[in-house]
């Protein structure tokens, strides 16, 4: 199984105010999942840091949850066990 990347990460908003983005955005290449966070409020007026930076650790989140092998094992096991015969 191919590690999975974060592909075609935009902004929502006009890409000449990219203090009017209020999302950041971007696509898991494996499962084609669209993954999106909101702006994120910072001291400084360069939102574009922390957002990415937000968006990058939701991605993280996501592999962990979708496509790791230890959890696609404990699915696989919840599946079966929900489906036994009793």
């Amino acid at each position: 199984m191919r590690t999975p990347e974060l592909t075609g990460v935009g902004w929502l908003g006009p890409r000449i105010e990219m203090d009017s983005a209020s999302h950041c955005f971007g696509k898991c290449s494996e499962c084609q999942e669209i993954i999106c966070v909101e702006k994120v409020v910072t001291d400084s007026q360069n939102t574009q840091p922390k957002t990415t930076e937000m968006l990058y650790k939701v991605f993280r989140t996501h592999v962990t949850l979708k496509h790791s092998a230890e959890m696609n094992q404990s699915a696989a096991r919840i599946v079966r066990e929900a489906t036994k015969e009793k």
